[in-house]
């Protein structure tokens, strides 16, 4: 994949490789580049995860992705992010900082939820989605 073509995003719950629907078994023109890691606050909506970020909070596990222009086309229309109407959509596509596992940071794409859908939600103490079971 060229690295002018893709671009880099941060998957942290059903699309991480092994979920429900995993990225690479979904979307073509997305590839693994590394496990990694971003502070935030992970919520339980059941069948997926909300991550809203907070630099001061625990680390969230997740992997990085690169992804042609279709394949995050695709992940924003799985995310149901909709440009023309940005106040209704669930999720946000913004930029953070991810730190790998072998140290080196990337600036990347992440799908942050809204707040004000998090409230009741529990909290995924772990903050790796795939694990989340061992917690229930």
């Amino acid at each position: 994949m060229g690295a002018s073509a893709s671009q880099r995003i941060f998957l942290y719950g059903t699309l991480r490789r092994g979920g429900s629907r995993d990225a690479l078994a979904h979307y073509d023109g997305a590839e693994f580049v590394a496990p990694a890691r971003v502070r935030g606050v992970l919520h339980d909506f059941v069948d997926y995860p909300g991550l809203l970020l907070d630099p001061a909070a625990d680390w969230v596990r997740g992997e990085l992705f690169d992804v042609t222009p279709g394949a995050l086309a695709g992940l924003d229309e799985w995310e149901g992010i909709d440009p023309r109407e940005p106040a209704t959509c669930g999720y946000r596509r913004v930029r953070v900082q991810a730190h790998r596992d072998d140290g080196a940071m990337e600036t990347c794409w992440v799908y942050e939820i809204a707040a004000d859908r998090c409230a009741g939600r529990p909290v995924i103490a772990s903050g790796d989605w795939l694990a989340r079971g061992r917690e229930r």
